[in-house]
């Protein structure tokens, strides 16, 4: 029996335990700070008013199914690949046969000063919430003076809300009856262009559609600093008291406090081998790999998918796989049943990319949870609800 050990409840973490639930002989356990799976692609849509649910699932439903997993709540600290242990922040020492890192990544302020403390983020449920509370809190007195909600960060997560909250934002206003408020999204980019990912005609589409829907975007524009109600920028101030910080993403700080394990590379990412290893019993996958198309879901899935092969491949003495990198589809969401799909050198925008996006979300939940409770989930995607007492009201 052969002791699997997954550090980290994300995309890859249980999408390689479901991967091997079938395996009599192998035994896994599942190590994660929180009882919660993060959905990432449906935080944006939890901050326009639709359930928290869709965004927030317990890792329990993922393993329910999976008899030969178990799930303990802690953070694994340190790393020992000469003995094979892991220790984690309650001081136990776990054994493994192999272990796979999949941790996810932390938000980065780039040491600007006052965005810690002003600004909102969208990266986990808890600031999803906080940042709902407080643009409900905004829209409850009347006022002609303007008011401005700054995006910033012009990757999918910041197009994809700001395609969706101006929306929003109006349906709150009448909701409070003060439809006198006067809205203004602004989104602010430091590079030339938005989502620099993807290729020029797909960003162009998007910037064309955004500003159909009123988004004002500042592309080229530094942050500098942020105050209580204002954001200081390359290219002048923006009086506001809601900035959305969407942007400046960093490696697990565990890899860097184990550097005599992890070799790094200059964005701090972990440098794998061909099966995605820095030692013979020790992974790396996901957001934290040092490899082509690390930060997307899909290919934390896809690693994952790697993995599970590999490890199975290596218990019964067959040949192991070697590829893992392959160039994903992506589709980015900007405004109602509206997106832009890109692959490879095809690059769609409208209504029918919003479907395939759509259907992509149910197979991203069924990775992680099956096909019965993805199916349950997906099909309540457009359930709305509100906590704002005047909402309710």
């Amino acid at each position: 029996m052969k002791h699997i050990v997954i550090a980290g409840g994300g995309f890859a973490g249980l999408h390689l335990a479901r991967k091997l639930r079938k395996q009599k002989d192998i035994m896994i356990t599942v190590i994660n700070p929180s009882a919660d799976f993060r959905y990432s692609p449906a935080l944006y849509r939890a901050v326009v008013g639709f359930k928290i649910g869709i965004a927030r699932l317990p890792i329990e439903w993922a393993l329910l199914d999976c008899s030969n997993s178990t799930l303990k709540l802690a953070s694994v600290i340190s790393v020992d690949p000469a003995n094979k242990t892991l220790t984690t922040d309650t001081n136990e020492i776990i054994n493994y046969d192999y272990a796979i890192f999949s941790l996810g990544s932390k938000t980065s302020y780039f040491g600007i000063k006052g965005l810690p403390e002003f600004s909102y983020g969208i990266k986990t449920v808890d600031e999803v919430v906080a940042l709902r509370k407080h643009i409900h809190d905004t829209l409850s007195v009347k006022s002609n003076e303007p008011h401005n909600y700054v995006i910033v960060g012009a990757g999918p997560t910041g197009v994809e809300l700001a395609g969706s909250i101006g929306s929003y934002l109006k349906h709150i206003t009448k909701l409070h009856h003060v439809s006198s408020v006067n809205a203004r999204v602004h989104l602010v980019e430091a590079g030339p262009r938005i989502l620099s990912q993807m290729s020029n005609r797909a960003a162009n589409k998007v910037a064309k559609n955004l500003s159909k829907l009123g988004v004002i975007v500042h592309t080229s524009t530094q942050v500098q600093a942020e105050t209580l109600n204002t954001l200081r920028t390359s290219i002048g101030s923006i009086k506001t008291n809601t900035v959305i910080w969407t942007a400046g993403t960093q490696n697990n700080e565990f890899f860097s406090n184990n550097k005599s394990v992890f070799s790094l590379d200059k964005r701090g990412k972990v440098v794998v081998d061909k099966h995605l290893c820095v030692t013979p019993t020790l992974y790396v996958c996901g957001d934290n790999a040092s490899t082509k198309f690390s930060g997307l879901a899909l290919t934390a899935v896809w690693h994952a998918d790697f993995i599970a092969k590999d490890i199975v491949a290596r218990i019964h003495h067959k040949n192991r796989p070697t590829k893992y990198e392959r160039a994903p589809a992506q589709v980015v969401p900007a405004g109602r049943a509206w997106a832009v799909f890109q692959y490879r050198g095809i690059v769609m925008s409208g209504r029918l990319p919003s479907v395939i996006r759509r259907v992509a979300d149910f197979v991203g939940y069924r990775d992680i949870v099956g096909t019965l409770k993805a199916l349950t989930i997906w099909s309540n995607g457009d359930t709305t609800e509100e906590v704002c007492n005047t909402c309710r009201r």
